[in-house]
């Protein structure tokens, strides 16, 4: 009875094996002949279906199972404003396509004073859109030009971009622009009080550690001293804030 039930189990196992290469090649010859009924898209918010369709290249009627997922999702992230995108094969025929839109942290200001194009946090560079509109800073001076699918190379900018959303509440108040001078930046900050836009020279680096000691400058020197002119604040130097400044002329020696 022990050889014989022995036997019986090896059997067993031996047509479940064979029942399992039946049903996956059954699987894969059905998959194999499963083509694109309908293409799905989510997350599209400045991206336009067509603009993806064009660059996926996939009509309906085409066979599902030659469709590369990694190939296709290559191809979407090359629109300037698709930052992700993740492309399901489903069985029902749909080619599912989700994906990731980049969020502008900065814009241009081209030689001609208008908007030239948004910049994300990494580097990329997006073209403006009518749809929507960011207020983010703007950073006008030499930019590298547009380029829709490669981040700029520039180190200060992209240090500079990666920082900006993380900025405190005080910083941004006090920022209204940033230009680009020379190798590194300078920003102008937000009239307040009898204090015009004042120039502070960031450098080419360390932005961060800046901004915070241009908070406390600005609390304890700027904003209790409205009887100086701020010609400037360099901040260029190791923790150290250089102004050039003078006093207001009193208002009836002004009119004298």
């Amino acid at each position: 009875m022990t050889k014989r039930a022995s036997m019986w189990k090896k059997i067993a196992g031996f047509l479940f094996v064979i029942g399992i290469g039946v049903v996956g090649y059954s699987g894969w010859k059905w998959l194999s002949q499963v083509t694109v009924v309908e293409v799905t898209m989510q997350g599209l918010v400045h991206a336009q279906e067509a603009e993806v369709r064009d660059l996926i290249r996939v009509d309906t009627g085409a066979v599902m199972f030659k469709l590369d997922p990694q190939i296709l999702e290559d191809r979407i992230r090359r629109h300037p404003w698709i930052m992700e995108a993740h492309v399901s094969r489903l069985p029902t025929g749909s080619l599912d396509i989700r994906v990731l839109e980049r969020f502008p942290v900065a814009q241009t200001l081209g030689s001609d004073g208008r908007i030239g194009f948004y910049l994300d946090r990494n580097g990329f560079r997006m073209p403006i859109t009518d749809a929507k509109s960011y207020p983010v800073p703007i950073i006008s001076g030499d930019i590298e030009n547009y380029h829709p699918i490669i981040s700029v190379s520039d180190n200060s900018l992209r240090e500079m971009l990666y920082l900006l959303p993380s900025l405190s509440e005080e910083s941004d108040d006090i920022m209204s622009e940033i230009r680009r001078v020379g190798t590194g930046f300078e920003i102008r900050t937000t009239p307040i009080g009898s204090h015009e836009s004042i120039p502070v020279l960031m450098g080419e680096s360390d932005y961060e550690s800046k901004f915070k000691l241009l908070e406390v400058f600005w609390e304890r020197e700027i904003l209790t001293h409205q009887e100086i002119e701020f010609a400037s604040i360099d901040l260029r130097f190791a923790s150290q804030v250089v102004t050039k400044q003078e006093l207001r002329r009193p208002i009836k020696e002004i009119s004298n």
